[in-house]
């Protein structure tokens, strides 16, 4: 019986940390051998591989390395661009594994009259693939709006329908906030709907359309996420059997390395207490070759928090030999600086409100300034410019990169 992968979201270069760098490469190695071992037919990578549309080198060489060995070994590769890897007016880093025959685009769309019209690419195991890239700035949404569904929808055999957004019927309540579109764009009729995008993992079924499926990403793309392997969160990919219909779906978790928080609470502690108890549990955690997560929260009865020596602290955890030490004391405060508590938020719910009070000053008649999309491109550009200097890159380099991926987010090239 043959069998496919279904991964997405892996955001290769996503960490600036080598150590974290390291895992989500690892991640992605892990993955692919497991596909050359159990002889999948195909891969389909659901967007955003990379999480950038040019990122570092050393990490493309490594990724296309491993392709290559599956390439070697008679698997196909069927990707989109997810909004990360995307750039409306350059080539991505994708069109150039592309371009080496790594892998192919899903998306082989055309027009005709104002519709779009999408082509299946045929899978020598007998299945057929197609799909929608996800686009900044809800480029895609248009695409979907004007996408002629008859023709795929009539089309007979067992077949794949490759996208990247978030599904409204199956969004996490988590993620109330992400933009999302109706189940109903998606072309009814197709036997498996591998989507991207969506940083949780999910297999559903709706009317007319059968196993919608999310497997978030390999690893993990930011804190937020450590935290959630750490708390005991799975994370991998899908292979899907199939003869005629989908016969199974596995998720296949995929484990690099053990995460770990130490968790300390400092409410009603003087600060000299609450550094000795925080050496103490730093000397009695078993943190060799894992990754921790170090997090201090609460209001300190006595003392300031710069009275506490977290150096020392750090000192005391690097002994035990952890690959890295990541450490949160954001919600840490003293009783004479405390000021009227308020709900924690993650920092990208409050960024998006901030951009949602702010936008309908804009007076700009162009659309993709105001409403939803000009919170959208806000974000976008936020998220750009919050990107460092990659090893080997000259200020010079550096300042060419954000300035070109500011005009990419915003459409504009350089000679407007």
């Amino acid at each position: 019986m043959p069998k496919f992968a279904h991964m997405s979201d892996i955001h290769i270069g996503a960490f600036r940390q080598p150590e974290l760098k390291e895992l989500l490469l690892r991640a992605f190695e892990t993955a692919i051998d497991r596909c050359i071992r159990d002889k999948v037919a195909f891969i389909v990578l659901a967007g955003d591989i990379f999480d950038s549309n040019i990122p570092d080198l050393s990490s493309v060489r490594r990724a296309a390395e491993k392709m290559k060995k599956a390439v070697d070994s008679g698997i196909r590769f069927y990707a989109i661009y997810g909004s990360h890897d995307f750039s409306p007016n350059y080539s991505s880093i994708v069109d150039v594994l592309d371009g080496a025959g790594l892998f192919t685009s899903a998306e082989d769309m055309s027009s005709e009259e104002g519709r779009v019209l999408l082509s299946f690419l045929q899978d020598p195991s007998g299945a057929k693939v197609c799909g929608i890239s996800g686009k900044k700035l809800s480029i895609d949404r248009d695409e979907y709006a004007a996408l002629d569904r008859r023709r795929l929808e009539e089309e007979p055999g067992f077949k794949v329908f490759v996208f990247h957004g978030a599904i409204e019927e199956l969004r996490p309540s988590s993620l109330e906030k992400m933009d999302a579109m109706p189940a109903s764009s998606l072309p009814a009729t197709f036997d498996y709907y591998a989507g991207g995008h969506v940083h949780s993992r999910s297999l559903t079924s709706l009317p007319g359309r059968r196993n919608i499926a999310f497997p978030g990403p390999l690893f993990a793309t930011d804190y937020s996420e450590l935290l959630e392997l750490a708390r005991g969160m799975e994370r991998g990919f899908y292979i899907v059997e199939f003869e005629g219909g989908v016969s199974n779906v596995e998720f296949v978790p995929v484990k690099v390395c053990d995460v770990i928080e130490i968790h300390y609470s400092a409410g009603g502690k003087t600060s000299a207490q609450a550094e000795k108890e925080l050496i103490a549990l730093a000397a009695r955690s078993d943190a060799a070759g894992k990754v921790v997560l170090l997090t201090v929260e609460g209001e300190l009865d006595e003392g300031k928090t710069s009275d506490i020596d977290f150096f020392a602290i750090r000192k005391r955890l690097l002994a035990s030999g952890p690959l890295i030490v990541l450490s949160n004391y954001s919600h840490l405060t003293s009783h004479e600086l405390a000021t009227e508590p308020s709900p924690h938020k993650p920092i990208q719910v409050t960024e998006r409100e901030l951009f949602e009070r702010e936008v309908v000053h804009v007076k700009s008649e162009e659309q993709k300034l105001r409403g939803e999309q000009g919170v959208a491109l806000a974000l976008n550009l936020l998220n750009a410019l919050k990107e460092g200097r990659k090893e080997n890159e000259n200020k010079g380099e550096f300042e060419d990169r954000t300035s070109k991926a500011g005009l990419d987010i915003l459409g504009v090239k350089e000679d407007d």
